[in-house]
């Protein structure tokens, strides 16, 4: 019988015992880590608590799924800026769409970002300016869009100022008929999306646009939603872009609208609103960056409080990203807030100002799972 060993290299022997470490190494380091997660801070996990309504219970915060998409017209110039978000389970969600001209860094547009960048520079300067971080981005041309809108075209796109229509001086001022191709209502073929899309109103503010755009947004939704067939989005709706559209059109969308003005050179927002309206979109985001946000464990010690509703958003606008939420181990406790990084000590002092009460206590750890416990009390409840 040939000997299936004998002249091997000795690393032929190693390869095998190292996998069998590794199999066995895997399990011993799911089960560490998890350890490590449910044991640190506060409360005694040794059995784990599956109904939300008991103390002890906790749960993982799936970051809230937020989108940049950015259109692009024939020759390649921005023309459209969109943000995404989805609402629980991917049913529905809301849209804000961003005149590309945007001032969002100190005289750099959005425009300008992409004209002398790309894309990631321009998702990393987003990210920067509203304090979140996106899910996906991603670059629509106009054969992107004749694509994804093949399904429903074509598409009656109904538009709240006719193109043809500009206020001046207060008083409103005709155009001559030839100078726009869009109508009040339009037919839109789904090779035209892209034109439609990027077109731009002789004002140049880009503020007829952005309502084109509105309507546009409003009319394909409206339509996938009487879909039932997925291949109606070509490609993956389980990620991207697809995702995104999909998760839309399976419940109400909402589109976003903020206050903006406009010269020809630029769009000017202020930015502390257009923050706290993303973060409305967005009540659980990502961080912009890996310690862009303090992240946070936020407990009830009272027993049916809506965390997420009630005491997570101001956290989430000073910093926090809430990475576990449920019940402290007793329904008995006071407001407390427990930092293990003496770094977090001036954020913690914030974090009460916002809830509005609490203790703070400084418990040094290395292994915990987030930098700071928030534990909602009765003490708190009762003063607000």
């Amino acid at each position: 019988m040939k000997k299936l060993f004998v002249g091997r290299p000795w690393w032929m022997w190693v390869l095998p015992l190292l996998t069998i470490v590794f199999l066995v190494a895997i399990p011993l380091f799911i089960w560490d880590a998890t350890n490590a997660i449910l044991n640190s801070t506060d409360g005694d996990f040794s059995e784990i608590v599956v109904d939300p309504t008991q103390p002890g219970y906790e749960s993982y915060v799936i970051a809230t799924p937020a989108h940049l998409t950015l259109g692009v017209d024939e020759s390649g110039n921005l023309s459209l800026v969109a943000i995404i978000s989805l609402g629980p389970n991917d049913l529905g969600g809301s849209l804000l769409l961003l005149n590309p001209k945007t001032d969002i860094k100190q005289g750099e547009t959005i425009t300008s970002i992409f004209e002398s960048g790309n894309v990631k520079e321009v998702e990393k300067s987003l990210m920067e300016f509203l304090s979140i971080g996106f899910t996906t981005t991603n670059l629509m041309t106009p054969s992107n869009w004749d694509a994804y809108t093949a399904s429903a075209s074509p598409l009656s796109v109904v538009l709240d100022d006719p193109l043809h229509e500009e206020i001046l001086a207060g008083q409103f001022f005709s155009f001559e008929s030839t100078c726009c191709p869009y109508e009040v209502t339009t037919s839109v073929e789904s090779s035209d999306v892209g034109n439609f899309l990027s077109w731009a109103d002789p004002a140049g503010s880009g503020s007829l646009r952005l309502l084109r755009q509105e309507g546009f947004w409003q009319e394909w939704i409206e339509k996938l939603s009487a879909e039932v067939n997925v291949s109606a989005v070509p490609g993956e709706v389980d990620a991207g872009f697809g995702r995104m559209v999909w998760g839309l059109s399976r419940g109400e969308m909402v589109i976003v609208q903020i206050s903006q003005s406009s010269t020809p050179e630029a769009t000017f927002v202020d930015e502390s609103v257009i923050r706290d309206v993303v973060l409305e979109m967005v009540p659980f985001p990502m961080p912009s960056s890996p310690e862009a946000r303090t992240t946070v464990r936020l407990l009830d010690a009272v027993g049916g409080l809506d965390l997420a509703g009630d005491y997570s958003a101001g956290l989430v606008r000073e910093g926090a990203q809430i990475l576990i939420i449920g019940n402290a181990s007793e329904f008995t406790g006071e407001t407390e807030l427990i930092y293990h990084d003496a770094d977090n000590s001036e954020t913690v002092e914030t974090f009460k100002e916002i809830l509005g009460g609490g203790v703070i206590y400084y418990e040094p750890l290395t292994d915990s799972a987030v930098e700071i416990t928030v534990i909602i009390g009765k003490d708190l409840v009762a003063g607000n």
